[in-house]
C-alpha cells in the first residue's frame, strides 16, 4: 500500500497543524495473481497484474465523492502531485531519453478532478519481459538467450475495450524491441468485464472477424504512450 500526503497549494503554510488541507493519494500495490492462467504474483501483462486501485483526496475538490473510467497510470502520479502543490510541471520524456536526467511520460490528472467524463488517454501501456526462472523456452521457439532475462520483451496496451499484447525480441543492451521478431500475440476483450478478470482467458487474437482490430492495435501499440495522449496535453 502506497499512500503519499502533500498540502495543495493554497494550504502550504499551513499543513503541519490544518490536517483537512492536506491532499492523499493512495495507491494499492499488492493486487496479483493468485492463481489465475497458471500464474503468482505480479509477473504478467494480464489485467490483473497490471490493473491498481487510484484514489486521490483533494480538499475542496473531491469532498462530495467523484469516480472515472478515464485511462490512468502510476506514470501520472508526479506530474499530478507537482500541479497539486504548484510545483512546475516534469519535462515530457523526448523520444530518445537515455541521456535525459530528468523526464516523465505521465500526465496530471488534475483536469479530471474538475470534469472526470472528459476524453482522456487512448490507451495505457506496460511490458514485462521474459524468460522467467523455470521458463528455458517457449514451444516451437528457439531457446531464450542464456544469461539474460531479457531477451523478449510483451509490450501490452489497455483500451477501453481491449488489452493487446505482442511478445517481440529484445536487445537487453540498446533497451529495443525488434518488432518484426515477433513471439507471440495476445488479445482480449473487455467490453464487458468480469469481477475476476476471465475474459482473459480466451486469446482472440487469431479470430477472423477481429483482424481489423488487431492490425489497429498493432499500430496504436508501436505508436506508443505519444500517441495516446490525453488532447488537453497534446
Amino acid at each position: 500500500v502506497c499512500l503519499v500526503c502533500v498540502c495543495v497549494r493554497a494550504c502550504v503554510r499551513a499543513c503541519c497543524v490544518c490536517v483537512f488541507c492536506t491532499c492523499v493519494l493512495f495507491v494499492v500495490c499488492v493486487l496479483s495473481s493468485q492463481g489465475e492462467h497458471g500464474e503468482w504474483g505480479k509477473y504478467t501483462n494480464f489485467e490483473d497484474g497490471t490493473h491498481v486501485p487510484f484514489m486521490l483526496r483533494v480538499p475542496g475538490v473531491t469532498d462530495d465523492g467523484m469516480r472515472t473510467s478515464a485511462l490512468v497510470e502510476l506514470i501520472d502520479i508526479y506530474p499530478t502531485l507537482a500541479e497539486l502543490t504548484g510545483l512546475p510541471q516534469p519535462k515530457l520524456c523526448p523520444p530518445s531519453s537515455q541521456n535525459v536526467e530528468t523526464c516523465v511520460e505521465g500526465f496530471s490528472t488534475v483536469p479530471l478532478l474538475h470534469n472526470p467524463n472528459q476524453p482522456w488517454k487512448k490507451a495505457s501501456f506496460s511490458q514485462y519481459a521474459r524468460p522467467l526462472s523455470g521458463l528455458p523456452s517457449i514451444p516451437g521457439r528457439p531457446p531464450f538467450l542464456k544469461g539474460t532475462d531479457e531477451s523478449v520483451m510483451g509490450y501490452t496496451m489497455r483500451t477501453d475495450k481491449y488489452r493487446y499484447t505482442e511478445w517481440v525480441g529484445f536487445n537487453h543492451v540498446t533497451a529495443m524491441a525488434n518488432w518484426t521478431d515477433v513471439w507471440g500475440r495476445e488479445l482480449y476483450d473487455h467490453t464487458e468485464p468480469t469481477e475476476f478478470f476471465n475474459d482473459e482467458n480466451a486469446n482472440l487474437v487469431d479470430k477472423a472477424d477481429m483482424k481489423e482490430v488487431v492490425a489497429q492495435l498493432h499500430s496504436q501499440l508501436q505508436a506508443g504512450w505519444r500517441s495516446a495522449m490525453p488532447a488537453i496535453h497534446s
